[in-house]
């Protein structure tokens, strides 16, 4: 089936972008329709286009702002615009050049003349992302061959070392190589969840989950959790309890994804827990919620937190990671068709509960 494009036209004139859309439909694309730069925000905020037709004078917010507006907002700054423009086309040319503009069509225009301006523009945006995708898988595979094979040999040496240090009983040699092995393997976690995070955004994540995916209970996924937490939270003193039961409940999942994000909310909840180190893992039919008693995440500021590279409090406790934990963990939900939900709990701490689309 040939892909329908979607393209964006933003004219305060309902005439102009009547005859546009017109145009575009019987062209096979796939249209929507803006009377100013604040419409097409509002509208980009739930959609996603293809391509931008844009009046440049227009009431409330013209083409030049909300050309400028967009390109500082990163999920619509590589949109492809072309203007409209019935002005000098000399005089908005030098001054859409200051903007890095380089497609205009001057009103009136024949309808060919705007087949082809977009069809072009289009023609050019599509390698320019085929090129970026390649170069993006090219990366990710140099990073993870070329990043973590010198961390196994620095963190495979260091235990081998340590081992044979604790045999001569010589203490500072065994501190010494115990530091190389703890900064080793924060680093190799820092690198495996930039990684992580570039494989979900070139959507290498989505596609693994579209084919791996099937019907897992939940019950087997709490168990697969326990017994991947039940010792280190011992180490820690933690105490882990179970409250409810998922009974025969499956949800479709990635088993591996789903537990790597249940994980990365428990590591978040050890992190954060001070004086009392309680963890609940509460299950019912469609859902899970993991209870804490840490800092506690206030709900307004859940939305710093989930941006990239953000730590709630980093300012007043200083910790390891670059803030990616839950990040990741919801990226990898939102996959699975999952949600997260984030309350304070009464007597300190957050409950953060993943809701299941069954």
């Amino acid at each position: 089936m040939e892909e329908r494009y979607k393209i964006l036209v933003v004219d305060d004139n309902p005439l102009v972008s009547g005859v546009v859309s017109t145009l575009l439909r019987q062209a096979n694309f796939q249209v929507s329709v803006a009377n100013n730069g604040k419409e097409a925000i509002s509208l980009l905020e739930n959609d996603s286009v293809d391509l931008i037709l844009c009046d440049v004078m227009m009431p409330q917010m013209d083409g030049y702002e909300l050309y400028d507006t967009l390109r500082k907002t990163p999920s619509c700054s590589q949109i492809p615009f072309v203007f409209l423009t019935a002005l000098d086309q000399k005089f908005e040319r030098a001054k859409g050049s200051e903007l890095g503009i380089d497609d205009y069509l001057v009103k009136p225009f024949e309808p060919e003349e705007l087949l082809a301006v977009v069809k072009g523009k289009l023609k050019r945006a599509g390698a320019s992302k085929e090129q970026y995708n390649s170069y993006r898988k090219q990366v990710l595979h140099t990073l993870s061959h070329e990043l973590r094979t010198p961390l196994v040999a620095i963190n495979t040496g260091a235990e081998l070392l340590i081992d044979q240090s604790k045999k001569d009983e010589e203490d500072k040699t065994v501190q010494l190589l115990e530091a190389i092995r703890r900064s080793g393997a924060r680093l190799e976690k820092l690198v495996s969840d930039f990684i992580q995070l570039q494989q979900i955004e070139a959507g290498i994540t989505e596609r693994i989950f579209n084919e791996r995916k099937s019907h897992i209970s939940i019950s087997s996924v709490i168990n697969m959790l326990i017994k991947r937490w039940g010792a280190e939270l011992k180490d820690k003193g933690f105490t882990i309890a179970l409250k409810g039961s998922a009974g025969e409940g499956t949800i479709c999942a990635f088993e591996p994804h789903l537990v790597d994000a249940l994980s990365r909310i428990i590591d978040n909840a050890v992190k954060f827990s001070d004086s009392i180190k309680e963890i609940m893992i509460e299950i019912a039919q469609n859902s899970v919620t993991i209870h804490d008693r840490g800092c506690g995440l206030d709900p307004s500021q859940v939305k710093k937190s989930l941006a990239e590279f953000q730590q709630h409090g980093r300012d007043k406790r200083e910790q390891q990671g670059a803030g990616l934990g839950l990040v990741i963990a919801s990226k990898l939900l939102t996959i699975a068709g999952a949600t997260l939900e984030f309350e304070k709990r009464e007597g300190g701490g957050s409950s953060i509960k993943v809701t299941f689309d069954t």
